[in-house]
């Protein structure tokens, strides 16, 4: 059988060999997470920079509408007095005219107005639905805690102390000798 000294020291390296590996493989594990999130968050940002980019697009296309439609109204309303006026039309008519080419534009830039809507509530619904999977991939990351050393020492000590058990020598008398005589 072996020295239970030299046991004990085994048992205590081997322990501590042991918590040292546990502690880099949590470092490893953590490294690696922390390394997906930060590739994860930037993935995040740029899809919401790109998102913005396109609500400033949907902007500029709106504008460019509400302009088009202003320039069709105003061609609408010089072509309309100019034929008013050549056959003569005055009054309630020339009005009644006049004022349903300005409906038409308001209808129009309503229409444009609703469908700008539209789009910057599904951008922004899209934003949303980012953030969500961005976030709850960086939390399903997984993560490891630092192990403890005293659970590895606890174990050492639990070995080492029952081999010291089984390697001493047992307290029982001789076999010649009662309990209670004295020798």
């Amino acid at each position: 059988m072996c020295n239970p000294y030299a046991y004990a020291a085994f048992q205590f390296g081997s322990a501590y060999v042991q918590y040292n590996n546990a502690k880099a493989k949590a470092k490893m594990t953590n490294d690696a997470a922390y390394a997906t999130a930060e590739r994860t968050r930037n993935e995040a940002i740029y899809t919401d920079i790109s998102l913005q980019k396109k609500k400033s697009v949907e902007y500029d296309k709106t504008a460019a509408e509400k302009f088009k439609l202003a320039l069709e109204e105003k061609k609408k309303k010089g072509t309309a007095k100019v034929m008013l006026f050549e056959r003569g039309t005055q009054g309630n008519v020339f009005d009644t005219v006049i004022n349903d080419i300005s409906r038409n534009k308001g209808v129009a830039f309503n229409i444009v107005d609703t469908n700008y809507e539209n789009a910057i509530i599904s951008i922004e619904d899209s934003r949303l639905a980012y953030n969500r999977q961005f976030t709850n991939q960086i939390l399903s990351l997984p993560m490891a805690s630092k192990p403890s050393f005293g659970l590895y020492a606890l174990n050492a000590a639990a070995n080492s102390s029952a081999m010291f058990i089984q390697t001493s020598a047992p307290d029982t008398p001789d076999q010649g000798v009662k309990v209670g005589d004295a020798p």
